[in-house]
């Protein structure tokens, strides 16, 4: 599905981003709700951010990349938690491309956007400015996120997931 979002488009780079396991509810634009078993993601399109919250019999699990004025910019390559006894493992890898390689890349994400699993949010007045949020798997529960910069020529895309703990 895609969502036209009418909100200003504040993040200027990867660079600019910072991710945190323990920021607090924000805002939504709109979301994609799964269940897996005892698990329910709710993967939470904030503008050109993200904030994945995964409900555990043992509490929440959370994960938000966004931009944040009041903090420092903070965008690790990986990261784990657990939670009980579930373990959440979120990777983040940063490309830099060329406008053509950046306008396929968008393009093949809204070629899928009929996918039940799949959420765009795309910025009215830069439509290669998008982001995207993916459920890939149910068992084990994961699930993606893409987030681009046009204007950079960057692509940010984080994998997430969350499985017993082993």
């Amino acid at each position: 599905m895609i969502t036209s979002l009418t909100v200003p488009y504040v993040d200027v780079s990867a660079g600019s981003l910072t991710f945190r396991p323990d920021a607090p509810s924000m805002p939504v634009l709109d979301q994609i709700d799964r269940d897996a078993g005892p698990l329910r993601l709710s993967l939470r399109l904030l503008g050109a951010s993200h904030q994945a919250v995964v409900a555990t019999p043992d509490g929440l699990i959370a994960e938000t990349l966004a931009y944040r004025d009041d903090l420092t910019p903070d965008l690790p390559d990986r990261f784990s938690q657990r939670v009980g006894s579930w373990r959440h493992r979120y990777t983040c890898e940063v490309e830099q491309l060329t406008v053509p390689e950046l306008r396929a890349r968008v393009r093949e994400l809204h070629a899928r956007s009929e996918e039940a699993d799949l959420l765009i949010g795309v910025f009215g007045e830069r439509p290669d400015a998008i982001t995207a949020l993916e459920v890939t798997g149910i068992a084990p529960l994961s699930w993606r996120t893409v987030h681009t910069y046009p204007q950079h020529g960057q692509i940010v895309t984080t994998t997430g997931a969350v499985a017993p703990a082993g």
